[in-house]
């Protein structure tokens, strides 16, 4: 007997709820305008779920169809007494053209007993065509018309833009400062001559025996930099250590790895806060100068031998 009482109280608790439970479904006759639907037209309709205080209704979103699809939908919940009403706005849209059918949609009624399925009812609508009259009789698409362009129609259009773009340039030029025709870069001196003097000057600073050997580090890294930007036309200035290290694996020159051992170390006192022995720090400069003498433009030299 007290198992039948259990087994009937297990059926009877989700059907209470089932039955507790009130659901009105009916189109927002103020937002959609029924009498005249068409295809793609928004439809605004509502559900309304009365139920008991001590429970929750939530909306199980369903897939779209090829002829309707849900746009959105809002949820408000309302104290009615002793009951709630949890009220669903939707809008919809539907792509086919009759008496078409709003879906039944699919709720879900929790409580700390048990949870029930519940479904809205379905809305039929009436969609018509896009078309004013079904009856209207489609034309033809005419052909594109031909524009005929003579010489100086296409001429004189580019003309004018080309002298826009002259003069946008001059203006330009003349605001910041700068020579109606940009000067080509010049160096007045070879790569290696440039850079054996920075080092001279670098040596003059003293900068070791000052103790600043994080700048002395960042001007030979520099001076490393702007020896390859200038000596092989590539912008190793604006280079990090692994993008100098893959353009010279692909360039044929010699110490590629004394030079990328001297950026290395260069970038490891600059940045991991790395302090060597002074005589690693003399070393690395001797080592610059010797790959300097051994990169540098033969024919620059030989040329100066016979002078």
């Amino acid at each position: 007997m007290r198992k039948f009482i259990i087994l009937l109280l297990i059926f009877l608790v989700p059907l209470s709820l089932l039955y507790a439970a009130e659901i009105s479904t009916y189109i927002d006759t103020v937002k959609t305008e029924l009498s005249n639907l068409k295809v793609g037209d928004r439809i605004f309709f509502n559900v309304d779920i009365t139920h008991d205080a001590q429970s929750t209704v939530e909306y199980i979103q369903q897939k779209p169809s090829e002829i309707f699809m849900l746009i959105g939908f809002g949820e408000e919940t309302k104290s009615l007494k002793e009951e709630l009403l949890t009220s669903f706005q939707f809008v919809s849209a539907i792509f086919d053209t009759g008496i078409q059918k709003i879906p039944a949609q699919e709720f879900i009624i929790k409580s700390s007993a048990d949870s029930t399925i519940v479904y809205s009812d379905t809305l039929e609508v009436n969609i018509k065509s896009v078309l004013a009259n079904d009856s209207t009789e489609l034309k033809d698409i005419k052909s594109p018309l031909r524009i005929n362009l003579g010489f100086w129609d296409v001429v004189i259009p580019l003309l004018i833009i080309m002298a826009i773009i002259v003069v946008i340039i001059i203006i330009t030029r003349k605001k910041k400062g700068l020579p109606l025709l940009p000067e080509k870069k010049k160096i007045q001196q070879p790569a290696h001559v440039i850079a054996l003097h920075k080092i001279e000057q670098l040596k003059l600073h003293d900068y070791l025996s000052k103790g600043e050997i994080k700048r002395y580090y960042i001007e030979v890294s520099w001076i490393c930099r702007e020896y390859l930007e200038n000596r092989y036309n590539k912008p190793f200035l604006e280079m990090t250590a692994f993008e100098i290290k893959q353009a010279l694996s692909s360039m044929q020159i010699p110490q590629k790895a004394e030079i990328n051992d001297i950026i290395r170390e260069c970038d490891r006192v600059k940045f991991a806060k790395y302090i060597p022995p002074l005589e690693d720090a003399e070393k690395t400069v001797n080592n610059l100068i010797e790959i300097i003498h051994l990169t540098k433009e033969k024919d620059f030299e030989e040329t100066n031998n016979e002078n």
